[in-house]
């Protein structure tokens, strides 16, 4: 890599020469910025769902890939929470996911 290239892919250099004075958009961004991706983004399908903890009904988007839960997130569209949750909610995916979950019904006779 010689000296020029170095130079050119400085944030300032980009910042100065380009369209981008401020550093606010593309000046800033790095080749690694550039590869990140939202984790909700390569989701197969969104589902619509309700907060399981309190009574307040607060909407919910619960994103599924390869039919796993991969991300919940306060659902904007709700009139109740516009898509905001409270920490509880925002929990709910180890709720779901977590291996300590009880899959089976489990069963106590009486007496």
């Amino acid at each position: 890599m010689g000296v020029r290239s170095w130079i050119e892919g400085w944030p300032v250099y980009r910042q100065l020469t380009g369209t981008d004075p401020l550093g606010r958009g593309a000046a800033a961004k790095s080749a690694g910025s550039r590869a990140l991706t939202a984790r909700t983004e390569d989701a197969d399908s969104v589902a619509r769902s309700v907060c399981p903890y309190c009574a307040v009904g607060c909407g919910q988007r619960v994103f599924v890939k390869d039919g796993q839960v991969s991300q919940i997130e306060g659902d904007p569209d709700s009139p109740i929470s516009r898509g905001r949750l409270c920490p509880k909610g925002s929990a709910s995916k180890s709720l779901v996911t977590s291996p300590l979950r009880q899959t089976k019904v489990r069963y106590r006779r009486p007496y």
